[in-house]
């Protein structure tokens, strides 16, 4: 598991329940709640920062605010010199 401090500003009311964000999702960040239909965002530390969910949602209920100061992030050479 990959440590950072992503996050994901899901809004439940603008939320359809049309799967595309959880469809989307290829590292399972994003699971399905069948009983009340809607995407639960499980690990959000995981997440690839990739944009497809916010992208697909059509609704505008998806939001992903990667945190790039994130300590695994940043790249270092130091131990290359």
């Amino acid at each position: 598991m990959i440590n950072t401090r992503h996050r994901i500003e899901f809004d439940p009311d603008r939320c359809v329940g049309c799967q595309l964000c959880y469809k989307s999702c290829f590292v399972d960040v994003i699971r399905w709640d069948a009983e009340s239909r809607r995407p639960v965002f499980k690990y959000v530390s995981d997440c690839e920062h990739c944009f497809y969910c916010e992208a697909l949602c059509k609704q505008n209920a998806i939001h992903v605010i990667p945190a790039y100061a994130s300590e695994h992030l940043l790249q270092s050479f130091d131990p290359y010199r």
